[in-house]
């Protein structure tokens, strides 16, 4: 709006005082009649800076968490990029924030279940109704159990929820589906909508990768446990170094796992971490000396560190390769 002979208004902003003072200079020096007055772009800035704030709690209280369970690089730029979306205020916001985190799970899944490994399993059956005859509840189903036969996961393992879980899951991921398609109901969210719809998907997303860990974290402890008795023979058989450092004979009696973390698995073989304690008997001096009382059986208990990996071959254990199995002696 122009008008002449008029005050200009008394501007407020900080922000815009620098601004204003050019403007003044120029109209006063080419236009010494003519004043702008109105402008409401003043309030813009602000308005912007405000609704940004107060979307940061949001990305302060789940960033760290979800990036945790994500491999770095590509998926932690996406849900950077999800929530830059979230913190810069337009209206497709909600979409494109809702967007970045379903394909976000999509690309979990396929890291977590390739398409070769999938159709090596025994139990993988191509599904006429997607288009590469993958679904996402065979993915999620592979994310947890890999090549294992569901005979086996549910027969010896005792784990029967997988298709239940996996079900579940698929419509975890249609939920976020829902916000990404652009409709009047979807567009130009308000403030109030945009914060409850966006921590709804956000413990969705976060919901759905630990539930998938946490199955996989099940089925390694079970086949851990099944096949513990083979392991025992092997180590035995085979003789802990830093046992037969301290003692003439050994025998391990158990390995009591605490924790099975960096667990990996595909068609043919699950491999894993265990930290634990390995309990044995340190024997010295033949049996004969021990029958003459001139030697001694020990029980000691030590830490220990392995990564092996379980293939799946019959008899199950039957084959497990150590890549690595560190006995901490240092208390002795």
């Amino acid at each position: 709006m122009l008008k002449a002979n008029r005050k200009p208004p008394k501007v407020e902003s900080k922000e815009l005082s620098s601004a204003s003072h050019l403007a003044k200079k120029f109209i006063g020096k080419y236009y010494p009649k003519i004043l702008f007055v109105n402008i409401t772009a003043i309030e813009i800035t602000p308005k912007l800076t405000n609704q940004r704030k107060d979307m940061i709690h949001i990305k302060d209280k789940y960033q760290s968490s979800i990036s945790s369970i994500l491999l770095n690089g590509f998926e932690v730029e996406l849900l950077d990029s999800a929530f830059i979306n979230l913190l810069t205020p337009n209206p497709l916001r909600l979409n494109n924030f809702a967007y970045a985190l379903r394909e976000l799970t999509r690309h979990i899944l396929h890291r977590l279940a390739p398409d070769e490994q999938l159709e090596k399993c025994c139990w993988f059956k191509p599904d006429s109704t997607s288009s590469n005859g993958i679904t996402r509840k065979q993915r999620i189903k592979f994310c947890i159990q890999g090549g294992l036969s569901d005979f086996y996961v549910e027969k010896k393992l005792q784990i029967d929820e997988i298709d239940i879980v996996a079900t579940d899951l698929v419509q975890t991921i249609s939920q976020l589906s829902n916000y990404t398609h652009i409709e009047r109901a979807t567009f130009n969210t308000d403030e109030a909508e945009v914060e409850r719809v966006a921590i709804e998907c956000l413990e969705t997303t976060l919901a759905f990768v630990n539930k998938i860990y946490e199955l996989r974290e099940l089925v390694a402890e079970k086949l851990f446990g099944d096949v513990s008795d083979k392991l025992m023979n092997r180590i035995n058989s085979e003789s802990v170094v830093e046992l037969m450092e301290i003692s003439t004979h050994q025998f391990v009696e158990d390995i009591a796992p605490e924790t099975i973390s960096n667990i990996s698995i595909n068609s043919g073989s699950l491999e894993m971490e265990v930290v634990g304690t390995i309990h044995a008997q340190l024997i010295y001096g033949s049996a004969s000396d021990r029958r003459k009382g001139d030697g001694a059986e020990i029980p000691v208990s030590f830490p220990v560190k392995s990564k092996m990996e379980v293939l799946f071959k019959q008899p199950l254990g039957s084959e497990i390769t150590l890549h690595s199995f560190a006995v901490d002696i240092s208390s002795w």
